[in-house]
Order: structure tokens, then sequence, then C-alpha cells
């Protein structure tokens, strides 16, 4: 897992996509890259922006994004956050 202030890569394991997430100015956005970190065909790795069901999936089962996205959201406006919900 590799993270910077405003990106979190938790990298492949056994051959699963890389799953990249990044907080930009008003959205919590994630995309799947191949194992090699290379993008997949066509719009497969484009950047989406995370919705409510999708961030609430995150809290409920307090994964790593989670823990991740309450870090880097706790000293900043949560409007992200509430936009989602």
């Amino acid at each position: 897992m590799a993270s910077s202030e405003r990106q979190l890569r938790i990298e492949s394991v056994s051959g699963s996509p890389i799953n990249d997430y990044r907080i930009t100015a008003d959205r919590i956005e994630v995309r799947s890259l191949a194992p090699s970190g290379r993008a997949y065909p066509g719009e497969n790795s484009a950047w989406r922006t995370l919705d409510a069901t999708d961030i609430q999936m995150h809290e409920a089962l307090r994964t790593v994004v989670w823990k991740w996205l309450q870090v880097r959201l706790a000293n900043e406006d949560e409007t992200i956050l509430k936009k989602a919900a």
C-alpha cells in the first residue's frame, strides 16, 4: 500500500487489480489498474467518483480506504463526505 497526502494506492495481491484512490477538490475518486500498473484497455481504468453507497460500504467495513479518508479529511471541511452522503 502506498499513499500520499491526497492519493492512496492499494497494490496488487495475487494478480488482483491495483486500486488507486484520490481526493480532488470536491470528490473522492477510484480507478483500477492491471497488476502490472498499466491501465486496462478502453475506459476500464478511468477515474470514477465514489458515491454515497461506496463510501458507506467502506465506513461499515472499516476498510483501509475509510481509515485513510478519516485521516485526510479530519483537518479539512468534510464537505466532500457530506456531498457523497
